[in-house]
Formats: structure tokens, sequence, C-alpha cells
């Protein structure tokens, strides 16, 4: 088959699947689905906590990474306990750890092959997109940064979903341009079912739905904040100051009252905060 029937055969099976409402969706690791249980019991059990963090050495890697970066840790010694990392970063810090590990395994769970370097760079964006997300949450101070965080490092769960099944179709390989086509046209689809299967709160899956629409239409806080961060990441390296004011006079960002000079300093930060969030492979 060539790369065009390769790619008509997918999005045939996708929209079949998804009238029936019958696509396959990735669940959630075990370890993410009891922690989210146990965030939303109220006065939530450290130690509980701590046990189940350390069933999955990845995530309890990733807490502790967390509690021990300079954004965390304040004047604090560094530690290895995990009771003592939950407690410094709070419960809204772990619950965005463990959404991290849920798309990680996502990635990780597929038979990689023709696709893993397009995996790797969508990983590596939804991380670069998480910190620049917190950061706005931030600076605009009414949103947050937690919740914005997670945002970011979900907003492209259907282009990783579609890459996995894409490389069950090799010809599509060899035309990136078709490839792309494929993915631009149905991962906000695809990636706002796997969104709901996870119930997530609506603000999220708005922001995931709505995150290539039009900047006319009014959204939620956390939409405008990811449209944002999907802009300053789709600039130069280095943003120009036309670039800057361009999408300063986006609603989004008349809605978050953030002007030129603020996407600028987020520009300049996102990657410092990054860092010191441990958001790093």
């Amino acid at each position: 088959m060539t790369s065009h029937q390769e790619a008509f055969a997918i999005v045939q099976n996708l929209a079949g699947e998804l009238s029936k409402g019958q696509v396959e969706l990735p669940s959630l690791p075990v370890v993410v689905m009891r922690l989210r249980n146990e965030l939303a019991q109220s006065g939530f059990d450290v130690p509980r906590l701590a046990h189940l963090a350390a069933t999955e050495p990845v995530l309890a890697g990733s807490i502790l990474t967390m509690a021990n970066s300079v954004a965390c840790r304040r004047a604090g010694s560094e530690t290895l306990d995990l009771k003592i990392a939950i407690t410094r970063i709070g419960a809204d810090k772990v619950q965005a750890l463990a959404w991290r590990f849920a798309m990680r395994q996502l990635k990780q769970n597929s038979d990689l092959g023709a696709c893993r370097d397009l995996l790797e760079e969508e990983w590596s964006l939804g991380l670069r997109i998480a910190a620049a997300c917190h950061l706005i949450a931030e600076r605009s101070g009414d949103i947050n940064p937690d919740e914005a965080l997670v945002v970011g490092l979900i907003h492209n769960v259907g282009r990783i979903y579609l890459l996995s099944r894409a490389d069950a179709h090799p010809a599509l390989f060899e035309s990136p341009a078709v490839l792309s086509e494929l993915l631009d046209m149905w991962h906000v689809s695809i990636g706002q079912a796997i969104v709901e299967s996870w119930h997530l709160p609506e603000v999220a899956v708005e922001a995931v739905a709505a995150q290539a629409d039009e900047d006319d239409g009014r959204h939620g806080s956390l939409t405008y904040v990811l449209r944002i961060a999907l802009a300053l990441a789709a600039s130069t390296e280095v943003p120009t100051p036309e670039e800057l004011e361009a999408v300063a006079q986006w609603r989004a960002c008349r809605t978050l009252k953030l002007d030129a000079g603020d996407l600028g300093a987020i520009a300049e930060g996102h990657e410092t905060t990054r860092v010191e969030l441990g958001l790093i492979d």
C-alpha cells in the first residue's frame, strides 16, 4: 500500500471506531488510579501515598527529583524519604507527576519501531509545554500552576497514541507530509476521547479539545494557557518582539492580562522552570 492508502485506512478505522464509541483507548496505570482515589479523599494520607508511589520506581524517582529541585527545596536539605518529599511538594504536584508517569507509560508501552524518534520528540515537547503552562499560570495569578502543568503534559496524548498505531503501517513513514497530515487531522479528537476516558476535569478536556481552535471563541482559562504555550513553542527559538506582540493581541492573552513583556519573560524562563520542576529525562 502507498502512504496515502495507509493513511486512508487508519482514518477509516478511526472514524468508524469513534462513531461507535469503540476506539481502543489506553487505560491509566493502576498506581495512577490509586493515587487519584487517595488524593480525592479529604486530608490525604501521606504514608499511604508514599507506599503507593514506592511501587513504581520511576514515579517515586520523579517525586524525589521534584522535591529536591531548587524550586521546591528552598532552605531544606535533600531527601530520599518519600513521605518528606510528598509533604514538601504537596498533593497537586504529586498528582501532576502521576499524570506525567501515565504519559511516559503510554509512550514506553508502544511497540516502538519507525515511530521511536517521533515519539521521543512528542514526549520532549510535552515536558516543554508543561513547563511553559506552569509559568503562564503563575504569571497570570488566577490559575493553579499544577493544573496547568497537567494540561501541558497531556495536550499531545492524541499524537502519541496515533504514532503508536501508525507504526503498524510502515509506508506512512516514507512520506512525512502524509503522516503529519494524519496527525494534525486526528490528534485533537483522539486526545479528547482519551482524556475523557481518563475522567479528567471538564476544563482539562476542553483545553485538549479546543487547543487548535480559532482565537475568537470564549473558553476556559486552562485552554488559553495551553494555546499561549503552544504559540510560544511554535515561534522562533527566541521569539521576536513582533511575534510576541502578535500573540499578546490574542483573546487568550487579553483574558489572562498578559502583555508582550510577560510573554517574553515566559519564553526566556520556561526552560529554567522545566529543569527546576524536575521535568527532565
